[in-house]
């Protein structure tokens, strides 16, 4: 997979953390990705890429780093249906605008993004394409680590 497509999203998820969040993530090592039935993520929201470059981009977190996102967003919740159908929209909102400002920083000429889709539970699945390859990508912040996970083909 070629860095001229995973940079901009590298890019626009530090911008995103910093604008939302006012938290600078630290990049980590890249690593391929194997599925994994044991896994630190509690919650991930995946967003489909379409037209001349397609593929997935999967925001990776815990439970407590959504909770802590969302107070850090300041929106607030009065009961804990609430807070977890309020931490569902922020990670699905902070994939959407990852996603959506990469696009334009890609060479493509016709791209778009599907709504985003959250999943949760401990050790929950994605089942990946298996026509190219899965980059993961380790965020660490003083709040607690996220990862993203990108397969493309263009």
């Amino acid at each position: 997979m070629d860095s001229t497509i995973i940079n901009p999203f590298l890019k626009t998820t530090i911008t995103t953390f910093s604008q939302m969040f006012n938290i600078t993530p630290s990049l980590g090592k890249p690593f391929l990705v194997k599925q994994q039935l044991v896994h630190d993520w509690s919650i991930s929201s995946i967003i489909g890429i379409v037209g001349d470059i397609e593929g997935i981009l999967v925001i990776r977190l815990t439970q407590d780093l959504a909770l802590k996102l969302l107070k850090k967003s300041g929106m607030g919740y009065d009961n804990e249906d609430e807070c977890n159908e309020m931490k569902i929209g922020l990670i699905a909102e902070v994939a959407n605008v990852i996603s959506g400002n990469a696009l334009p920083l890609l060479s493509a000429k016709s791209l778009d993004i599907t709504p985003p889709v959250v999943i949760q539970g401990l050790n929950h699945t994605i089942s990946w394409p298996s026509n190219s390859p899965k980059i993961g990508v380790p965020f660490i912040t003083e709040l607690g680590d996220f990862e993203i996970q990108i397969s493309i083909t263009s």
